[in-house]
């Protein structure tokens, strides 16, 4: 069952509604504020709008790296299946 959750993040107030703990909620408002504080102290960001965007950018990215590392184990499970038949197959 959803419930509300209040986060706050750059001094902001959101009313969050999710099937996940709050402390996972709220575990998930500071990773995200601690993304942007680290492109603010960067100086890569001009405002705080920018630096949102570009911390989701990071996220974004580091989020598609391990997706496709994932993908990239999935395409061995079959191959790996079948070379454990065959070592299995030799051993028996």
């Amino acid at each position: 069952m959803k419930q509300s959750v209040q986060v706050s993040i750059l001094g902001q107030q959101f009313n969050l509604k999710s099937e996940a703990s709050p402390e996972q909620v709220h575990r998930v408002a500071r990773y995200a504020e601690d993304q942007i504080a680290r492109v603010t102290a960067s100086g890569r960001a001009v405002d705080s709008l920018q630096a949102t965007i570009l911390a989701l950018l990071n996220v974004s990215a580091a989020h598609l790296e391990g997706e496709s590392a994932t993908s990239g184990l999935d395409a061995l499970e079959p191959r790996l299946g079948r070379l454990i038949e065959k070592i299995e197959a030799t051993l028996g």
